[in-house]
């Protein structure tokens, strides 16, 4: 989805400029010392220190220590300079694709410099918001500065933080774009990586935050726990501004898109491309410039805009493509764990309406979740200080263990 974050969200925008170099190429034997170091930092003792971005060769690990990973275990890593309290690693480490096969999926650890309390530092596990599905978008290429600032300075408040990158992006494979198994399944590993990390001293402890893209991706999370990763001491997901209803939010982009405002159909047009690719589903309904868009989208940062409506006819009315989106739409099944959902009424990216839509589906289900409607755009759930505070509180309630919030109507016993 679109973002129009501050220069320390600018990671988590939708539109990027594009992203012209290559991705390099994958090497069996990465190795931290082969690569040149421009990006290392003189130490004041004159000899080269941490660097500040991972070495790209690390991005790609031998297909023998990939099949080898059980999920979440760190395959290789790098340790990268650090403001001073605080220790960050860029870490490749195993994950499952969509076709149960052993994956690699790279992303970042920070964890304070300082004595740890009893227990280890509690997690909070970052998802990002959407960046593009080529190589070059993975937020961890930019080393810690992929991270936004406010997410990086929970590392004060004592806590260890993940930076999922998502399978496939940085590593080899298509980023399989809001599909749901792939980012929660992500999302829970890094949480693993972080446990696997010594020098991090994490505790079992974890919640999940997210915006836009990793909205979605930390209700996934939330909702795979249980069955994914049942050792995982999960205690909730805070997802801003997520698309939920995947069919409520491509027949309103559709129908945006034939009224003129082009806008909202960035967004879908890549997971059009995307999931041609995976699912080998159908692009029939798209003009041939939007079919252009949508393809060129897998290998640039962000979509290619287009200048007349992509659509032929809403993709929501098609069988294959209305299953597709049912099942990327978290609340498929019950969730074990307290979810808060933040959706701006102005959201010019996600409708406000089909994030309710999705909401009252969880609700339906029977899950714990709280509804925050508030005023703003897309990024105001997550980027104004006072929202920030929020998701902070949230944090905060979540490991005090206070009780959880929910706005989900009660359903009423049926009458005998």
């Amino acid at each position: 989805m679109p973002s129009r974050l501050s220069a320390t969200f600018l990671v988590l925008s939708l539109i990027l400029a594009a992203c012209s170099a290559p991705a390099p190429s994958p090497s069996l034997t990465p190795s931290v010392s082969a690569a040149a170091s421009a990006s290392e930092v003189p130490s004041p003792s004159g000899s080269p220190g941490p660097p500040t971005v991972p070495d790209d060769a690390l991005y790609y690990p031998a297909a023998e220590a990939i099949a080898a990973a059980a999920p979440g275990q760190v395959i290789q890593s790098q340790q990268l300079a650090a403001p001073a309290g605080m220790q960050a690693w860029f870490v490749v480490y195993g994950s499952t694709g969509l076709d149960g096969v052993a994956v690699p999926v790279s992303g970042i650890v920070l964890a304070p410099d300082a004595a740890a309390p009893e227990g280890g530092f509690p997690i909070v596990a970052w998802a990002h918001g959407t960046t593009g599905v080529a190589d070059p978008c993975a937020p961890s290429k930019q080393g810690l500065d992929g991270i936004p600032i406010e997410v990086r300075g929970l590392v004060e408040q004592g806590y260890v933080v993940t930076a999922t990158d998502y399978e496939g992006l940085g590593t080899m494979g298509i980023h399989p774009y809001l599909i749901g198994k792939s980012e929660g399944r992500s999302v829970l590993d890094s949480i693993l990586a972080a446990q696997g990390l010594p020098d991090a001293h994490a505790s079992t402890k974890s919640v999940i935050v997210g915006l836009s893209q990793g909205g979605h991706a930390a209700l996934w999370g939330a909702e795979l726990a249980p069955s994914y990763a049942p050792g995982l001491t999960l205690l909730g997901a805070f997802a801003a501004s997520p698309p939920t209803d995947l069919n409520a939010w491509e027949t309103w982009a559709f129908t945006e898109a034939n009224g003129g405002h082009l806008g909202p159909s960035e967004a879908p047009l890549l997971l059009f491309g995307v999931w041609n690719a995976v699912y080998d589903a159908s692009l029939g309904f798209l003009t041939n410039e939007g079919r252009q868009s949508a393809l060129a989208g897998r290998d640039a940062c962000g979509p290619t805009p287009v200048s007349a409506t992509p659509y032929l006819r809403d993709p929501a009315s098609s069988s294959e493509w209305r299953l597709l989106l049912t099942g990327n739409s978290p609340g498929a099944t019950l969730t074990g764990v307290p979810m808060t959902v933040v959706s701006p009424r102005g959201d010019t990216a996600v409708q406000y309406d089909s994030q309710v839509a999705g909401v009252t589906a969880m609700c339906v289900k029977g899950d714990t979740v709280e509804l925050r409607s508030i005023d703003g755009d897309h990024d105001a759930s997550i980027s104004t200080p006072g929202a920030w505070s929020a998701v902070m509180a949230w944090i905060a309630g979540r490991f005090a263990d206070l009780p959880a919030v929910t706005t989900c109507t009660p359903t009423p016993t049926p009458a005998r």
